[in-house]
């Protein structure tokens, strides 16, 4: 059986415009970002709160620059490599690292599309249980994304600050 995914408005910045994806349903459900927030609100509030700080600081400050996400194949993540990057992630006093994994597509400076994450585990995102079924499904949307600006699917506002589809565009997989 097919699954399908529709392209959902999250919230707009001063420089990036943020989407996410509802898959098998439509476009006012909740969408995979929605769901990561919802789960991880109670669970690891301090390591949500480290991305949600990113997803700020990226939308309204710096815009979203490659450097600000990890490169996850055809995919991107959150937070940013590096433990004494602002906004810092402290656990017990100190910097580390935070293991909470966001993925999404970076598709310019301007846009990007937000998916679900887990907890990191193991070194490779293929190799931890709790990330590689997102880690995946971000990869192969992705990838379709990319695909349906090729076929003209979705095409890039006059100013390539936005995307334009279809309120009922649905992308298959």
């Amino acid at each position: 059986m097919s699954s399908f995914a529709s392209i959902k408005f999250i919230k707009e910045y001063e420089k990036v415009v943020f989407y996410s994806v509802v898959v098998n349903g439509e476009e006012n459900e909740e969408s995979l970002f929605e769901t990561f927030i919802k789960k991880y609100t109670t669970s690891e509030p301090a390591k949500l709160n480290h991305i949600l700080a990113w997803i700020r600081l990226i939308g309204n400050r710096y815009g979203a620059k490659a450097s600000y996400f990890r490169h996850e194949m055809a995919a991107e993540g959150l937070p940013p490599r590096g433990i004494d990057r602002e906004p810092t992630y402290i656990e017990e006093d100190q910097n580390t690292s935070n293991n909470l994994r966001l993925y999404c597509h970076r598709l310019n400076d301007c846009v990007v599309i937000l998916y679900g994450g887990a907890i990191k585990t193991a070194d490779k995102a293929q190799d931890c249980p709790q990330v590689k079924g997102h880690f995946n499904l971000a990869n192969i949307l992705s990838r379709l994304i990319d695909q349906s600006f090729a076929d003209d699917d979705i095409e890039w506002s006059d100013d390539y600050q936005d995307i334009l589809y279809n309120e009922d565009f649905k992308i298959n997989y």
